[in-house]
């Protein structure tokens, strides 16, 4: 370690110790037993990073989110974080057009009236 103004400078990994600890004495779980509901694991840097990822997602393309998130690769990207979320998908496609889209399974979007008592 190289000596900084007030003594030896921190290593690289120790802002991520720091966080950690901030994540088990906040007590904010991101993973716990499914059957007895205990926490196994606490908030890291790594979940904030995934976190970030996550919600810029929906709102850069996914070229742009390659850089945010220093993948080298886009697949990478488009693995952890492109149509993750098919809910958050659907609704900012429903904030977009002001309703809900028709259509079906298959795609079709063809404009068709609602079915009669559907509001939309």
């Amino acid at each position: 370690m190289d000596p900084g103004p007030c003594g030896p400078l921190p290593g690289r990994h120790r802002p991520g110790g720091v966080i950690a600890a901030i994540g088990k004495s906040a007590r904010v779980v991101v993973d716990s037993d499914p059957c007895t509901g205990e926490a196994r694991k606490f908030a890291t840097a790594h979940d904030l990073r995934r976190a970030f990822g996550q919600r810029w997602a929906h709102k850069v393309p996914a070229a742009t989110l390659v850089e945010l998130m220093r993948h080298e690769s886009i697949e990478t990207t488009k693995k952890f974080y492109v149509g993750e979320n098919a809910d958050a998908t659907a609704a900012v496609l429903w904030a977009v057009t002001g309703r809900e889209p028709l259509g079906n399974a298959l795609g079709n979007t063809q404009e068709t009236e609602a079915p009669k008592g559907l509001k939309i």
